[in-house]
């Protein structure tokens, strides 16, 4: 039996063999998730008959510590931004939602819900007093688990009447993003 750097021939070429057996698995399930991510939309999430129960059950807590429901905002179209500080896709839609709350403000509202994900409520205060956006800002650690948030930036858009219409995971860019909103807010 030959033996290379100490370790008979054969046992090297297991070796290396079983390394890429492994190498390809790997790289085939990164494949196969990264079809699933791009193929999603986010609406596989939840059960569609469970959205609205957990849309119309959410309380989050607001910068001030008082309790918000969707139901503070009835009569409008609510997207429910969840996002972090450090999220640079999250970060990048918030002037093309400033712009829609400007656009409709009397239809519209965006409540950027932060999960706690990595942020601590400090970090989430401390943007807010150093950034000029109207948004309601809430924490809502509970919310994205009911959920089932796996990514951020997902977005739910809820009705003036609070139902379900639909959730994004991701981002289209400011101009797709806006048509988007504006199409849903127009609907109702």
């Amino acid at each position: 039996m030959c033996y290379r750097e100490g370790l008979p021939t054969k046992i090297y070429k297991i070796t290396d063999f079983m390394r890429r057996i492994i190498s390809i698995s790997i790289l085939a399930l990164v494949v196969l998730a990264g079809i699933r991510l791009a193929s999603s939309n986010g609406n596989e999430a939840v059960n569609p008959e469970d959205r609205n129960a957990v849309l119309q059950n959410a309380v989050m807590t607001g910068l001030d510590g008082e309790e918000v429901t969707l139901s503070d905002f009835a009569g409008k179209t609510v997207l429910i931004d969840i996002w972090e500080t450090w999220c640079t896709p999250c970060l990048r839609s918030f002037p093309t939602l400033q712009k829609l709350m400007e656009d409709f403000p009397d239809d519209f509202i965006v409540l950027a819900v932060s999960p706690g994900y990595m942020d601590s409520p400090e970090q989430v205060r401390e943007f807010v007093e150093n950034h000029d956006y109207d948004f309601t800002f809430v924490f809502g650690e509970k919310l994205a688990q009911d959920l089932n948030v796996q990514s951020i930036p997902f977005k739910v858009y809820v009705d003036p009447d609070g139902q379900y219409v639909e959730s994004i995971m991701g981002t289209r860019g400011p101009e797709r993003d806006y048509e988007k909103a504006r199409e849903i807010i127009q609907r109702y």
